[in-house]
């Protein structure tokens, strides 16, 4: 298989280079490389001139699912292999997706896996992030229903196929890709395909990040968007994604924490119930706060558990201003249809 590495970056200089000479470095050396500069302002450009790649340039800054899809259509592999420019793979990863499509006939997309280290440790934010996505991806290694592609194999006529990505979107594309993905592809996570990731290492980007996927993917399910894909050439609609239970809990428990807390004014007894909240949230994480306890220990734990509460927070939040705002929507959009009135004769 011929594969085209699509790398989209926007003002990306600190890690690029990282990025290039890891893609350049791999067992299976592309067949051609692919930058897409989304409108960078800092030294973006130069850094990509350094390498045999070829570098498509956008005037304006359009976002990733157009970058990612300006990639794709330049590409003349047979196999697309998306990589943020954040991250640097390991030296087998575009072996790895080969031999993953080679085994697996169905496969239409194959992703891997951040490493649990970072490409640079730059705090404590950083070190949660990076904890945190080391473990669910790897948790979900093998078939899975939700596509991510910040290090993700596609053939090129699944993608082709498919359509692409949703311009529009900037936030949750790559999700939203794999609602149209066709049911006769399965969708792979491979712990084998690995990547360190240079990731957001202040608070403030993060929740906000956070929040901003929160409340796109939930004005979209509201919408009916993604939880009934379109059926594809052949095929059956896919299976809606599976709900994560734990997280479920963490975010309805922490939301209600902050909810109960002024009840503790008029009775200390009823301090009873966000204490019993804050505890079904640490449970429902329990797995990752053993693994956090793992390989950071104990100090660091209580950190990961605030973090992980605050996260939960943010996603209560940001998800309840998403639906909120989708159900008004589709009201308001009932009540400016025309209504029509039978005349009688």
């Amino acid at each position: 298989m011929r594969v085209s590495v699509v790398v989209p970056n926007y003002n990306k200089e600190r890690t690029l280079r990282d990025c290039l000479s890891a893609v350049y470095a791999q067992t299976v050396p592309p067949a051609e490389v692919i930058v897409v500069d989304d409108a960078s302002t800092d030294r973006s450009r130069r850094i990509a001139a350094e390498f045999p790649c070829t570098v498509l340039a956008f005037p304006v800054n359009r976002g990733v699912s157009a970058a990612r899809n300006a990639g794709a259509a330049q590409a003349t592999g047979d196999v697309l292999f998306f990589v943020d420019s954040d991250i640097a793979l390991a030296p087998d990863a575009l072996a790895v997706a080969v031999r993953t499509l080679a085994a697996y006939p169905d496969c239409g997309v194959v992703q891997g896996i951040y490493d649990l280290r970072p490409l640079y440790d730059d705090g404590p934010v950083e070190a949660y992030k990076t904890l945190f996505e080391h473990f669910w991806r790897r948790r979900a290694a093998g078939l899975t229903t939700t596509t991510m592609f910040a290090l993700t194999a596609v053939p090129k006529a699944v993608f082709d196929l498919v359509g692409g990505f949703d311009e529009r979107l900037r936030d949750a594309e790559d999700v939203e890709f794999g609602t149209r993905l066709p049911q006769r592809y399965a969708i792979r996570v491979s712990a084998e395909m690995v990547g360190r990731h240079d990731d957001v290492d202040r608070l403030r980007p993060y929740l906000s990040e956070l929040f901003r996927r929160a409340v796109t993917y939930a004005g979209a399910v509201v919408a009916g968007r993604w939880e009934r894909p379109a059926a594809g050439a052949g095929g059956e609609a896919r299976t809606p994604h599976r709900v994560d239970l734990g997280s479920v809990v963490g975010m309805v428990s922490s939301g209600l924490t902050v909810g109960t807390a002024p009840l503790i004014l008029l009775s200390p007894w009823l301090a009873a119930l966000p204490v019993t909240l804050v505890g079904a949230a640490i449970v429902a994480d329990r797995e990752l706060l053993a693994f956090a306890l793992r390989h950071r220990g104990p100090r660091f734990l209580l950190y990961a558990a605030g973090l992980r509460w605050l996260t939960h927070l943010t996603e209560f939040v940001g998800m309840g201003l998403g639906v909120s705002g989708a159900l008004l929507r589709r009201v308001r959009a009932v009540g400016s249809r025309p209504v029509t009135v039978a005349s009688r004769r």
